[in-house]
């Protein structure tokens, strides 16, 4: 009976350990690792705008009112009024020399019609072009045109000459003025006058190389009287 008991003693400890053994196992097995990867980076998408491909661009109309210039009547000016630059003669020389009846150093004086009128109504022209050929065209620098006006009716009715203006040189040679009533010294005390003139050429040292004779009897002044 006494060897019995070890026995039982020796299997029910054997049955202990082989119940023991899988908890053993799991206690003395390492854990396993989830394999290591490389994530690959997400591209960045840059998003195109929205765009409306059969859209139309509108246009913003501009509008304007057109505005008429009136006729206004050349009546005598009131307060100072506004001429075309003018040159007086040039200095260092006799003033009575430039308004002699001589003509030397011009080929030519051409005018564009032979009467400007003015006051208001349908009479025309309303100017008269003036140009000059001059026969040393190289050391000519300026042509100055002098004007006056002489009443026809009235022959000692006569205004002084003006100051002078600069003509307007040409492609062509010419020197070129157009004439108007704003041009013409106290225009607006003459119904019917003559519009005398004369050119005179000079140097870029304000010498006189030319000059016309006085042109008295070829252009007139007309006052325009409308039908009543």
């Amino acid at each position: 009976m006494k060897k019995f008991i070890p026995i039982l003693l020796f299997g029910i400890f054997l049955s202990g350990c082989s119940a023991l053994s899988p908890v053993l196992e799991l206690a003395f097995t390492s854990t396993p690792q989830p394999p290591s990867r490389t994530l690959t980076p997400v591209p960045t998408v840059t998003l195109i705008p929205t765009q409306d491909l059969f859209a139309t661009s509108t246009s913003t109309p501009i509008t304007f009112t057109p505005t008429d210039t009136p006729f206004l009547p050349e009546q005598p000016p009131t307060g100072t009024p506004t001429p075309l630059p003018t040159f007086g003669p040039p200095p260092n020389l006799p003033s009575a020399d430039y308004l002699t009846p001589k003509n030397e150093g011009f080929l030519a004086v051409l005018i564009s019609n032979n009467v400007i009128h003015w006051n208001e109504g349908p009479c025309m022209p309303r100017n008269v072009k003036i140009s000059a050929f001059v026969e040393d065209l190289v050391d000519t620098e300026d042509v100055v045109l002098f004007m006056r006006l002489r009443e026809k009716k009235n022959t000692l009715n006569v205004t002084e000459w003006g100051a002078g203006a600069i003509m307007v040189r040409g492609d062509n040679g010419a020197f070129n003025y157009d004439v108007r009533t704003w041009n013409i010294r106290r225009y607006y005390y003459f119904k019917d006058a003559w519009l005398e003139y004369q050119l005179v050429a000079v140097n870029e040292n304000r010498e006189v190389i030319g000059r016309t004779q006085i042109y008295d009897r070829n252009i007139s002044l007309v006052r325009c009287m409308p039908v009543q």
